[in-house]
């Protein structure tokens, strides 16, 4: 299966035959002094634009760019505080998050954007969506916003705390049980295992636990942000837990769209890429088809 071209068969066949768009290169841009670095391949008139989650990094996206280059603009980009962008920042909100992404679409003027995040980044999806609705065409979450969160009960705000705390005492210790429990199928294939845990594990984690501070503090408005969603939401999610589709229909005013990938952990684009990649063409195609309004 192919993605969506807008093309005539006649046309994508003699496409097929020239030179293709995947030498992906490596570069960066700056806003208030910070750097954001990039990688970015094809020559599309619709970009995707993919967003890491918490403590790994754009290098996570390789799979995507390999097979999507060839027809799309195609940017992953290493968020501040991690993989090669800048760490000279004070603040980690995800407002400052939300305004490195339309740094990146208007310093690379990007057209056409489908906005893809990965487990924290659905929320950074969602906040450009609000704060920058014309930014996009098209919103997506990976393995993310199952359920629409709202504020914390008492205890719940208890037991964030507590783990912040762990993990400020003992990172290492803190993030190696959370991970191996929560993020993994017994399936997963070890090196997978072992790469995600050395990218956490190597980041700088005073950043780390400060972004994680703010992700609960997002958490907690997507109530909000899905109900001023422009667009349909789609998401690509692991069906080991169960997405809340009603829940999600409640808030998100023009609905939201799931497929699944089987049997994966947290991390469907290097766990089963091949599975991955077909489930986003699908999502790419109704999303070109004017389905997510």
């Amino acid at each position: 299966m192919f993605p969506r071209l807008f093309l005539p068969a006649a046309i994508f066949f003699l496409l097929s035959c020239q030179p293709t768009q995947r030498k992906a290169n490596a570069s960066e841009i700056e806003r208030n002094g910070v750097k954001i670095s990039y990688t970015a391949c094809g020559k599309g008139d619709t970009t995707l634009l993919f967003v890491h989650g918490w403590g790994i990094t754009k290098e996570y996206w390789k799979a995507q760019m390999r097979h999507f280059c060839d027809w799309y603009r195609v940017v992953a980009i290493d968020l501040p505080g991690f993989g090669q962008s800048g760490k000279n920042r004070n603040d980690w909100n995800f407002n400052e998050y939300t305004d490195d992404i339309k740094a990146i679409i208007d310093q690379l003027e990007l057209k056409n954007v489908i906005l893809i995040g990965h487990s924290m980044s659905g929320d950074i999806v969602l906040n450009v969506a609000n704060k920058y609705p014309a930014a996009a065409i098209g919103w997506v979450g990976i393995d993310n916003l199952r359920k629409p969160g709202g504020p914390m009960s008492e205890e719940q705000q208890r037991q964030a705390d507590t783990f912040l705390m762990q993990l400020t005492s003992h990172f290492d210790s803190t993030v190696s049980i959370y991970v191996k429990k929560s993020l993994f199928q017994p399936t997963t294939d070890i090196s997978i295992v072992n790469r995600v845990m050395n990218d956490i594990l190597t980041s700088d984690s005073t950043i780390a636990i400060k972004v994680l501070r703010a992700i609960m503090a997002v958490g907690q408005r997507e109530q909000e942000l899905m109900s001023r969603l422009p667009g349909k939401l789609y998401l690509i999610n692991s069906d080991v837990a169960p997405t809340q589709l009603d829940s999600l229909n409640k808030y998100c005013r023009y609905g939201c769209e799931v497929v699944t990938i089987h049997a994966t952990g947290h991390y469907p684009m290097i766990e089963k890429p091949d599975d991955f990649n077909v489930a986003l063409e699908k999502v790419i195609a109704k999303i070109g088809d004017g389905k997510n309004r």
